[in-house]
């Protein structure tokens, strides 16, 4: 099962988080401008078995 990732998206002035399944960081950023490039901020890795996803 590959890694979860959380897209925070600004949609009409609220913060929106997105929850979307991909292989790796750069994926779901690709993915994440695909559906949201006007409102994609960022990209949040949040499976808690990845050693990257509690970095700062």
């Amino acid at each position: 099962m590959p890694p979860a990732y959380d897209l925070i998206i600004e949609r009409g002035g609220s913060i929106v988080v997105e929850t979307i399944e991909a292989c790796d960081e750069d994926a779901a950023w690709r993915a994440g401008l695909m559906l949201h490039i006007d409102a994609l901020m960022a990209v949040v890795c949040r499976d808690e078995h990845d050693p990257e996803s509690t970095r700062a």
